[in-house]
């Protein structure tokens, strides 16, 4: 009996010590910083799209955001898709991207 109960023992006191809880972010994937990055540049295009801001109707839709950051689109989406399963990790983006968001409007509201 004594050892049925450690053989389940071990395995489970095992895992409890692994760090299981941490994802992993797959070579693939744009790393957090980087696609935060990607991220501020497509929420600044939507942004003067929706504005009807001449300057962003006169370029191309992507302005070469993605060769501007060394990614593509596939791998934009891929990453995206990624982050969105795991919730807690593009919170944290979300966060990077607000961050960066409030400095840019900081020294606009400061000329």
């Amino acid at each position: 009996m004594l050892k049925k109960v450690l053989f389940i023992l071990c395995p489970v006191l095992l895992f409890a010590c692994t760090d299981a809880g941490k994802v992993v972010i797959p070579d693939s994937v744009l790393p957090k910083e980087k696609m935060a990055e990607v991220m501020v540049d497509i929420h600044l295009l939507e942004a003067s799209m929706n504005l009807n801001i001449a300057e962003a109707e006169n370029k191309p839709a992507n302005l070469d955001l993605f060769s501007k950051h060394s990614t593509t689109k596939q791998q934009y989406d891929e990453s995206y898709k990624f982050y969105t399963e795991h919730p807690e990790l593009l919170t944290e983006i979300y966060q990077l991207v607000l961050n960066d968001l409030s400095k840019m409007q900081a020294e606009t509201n400061s000329k």
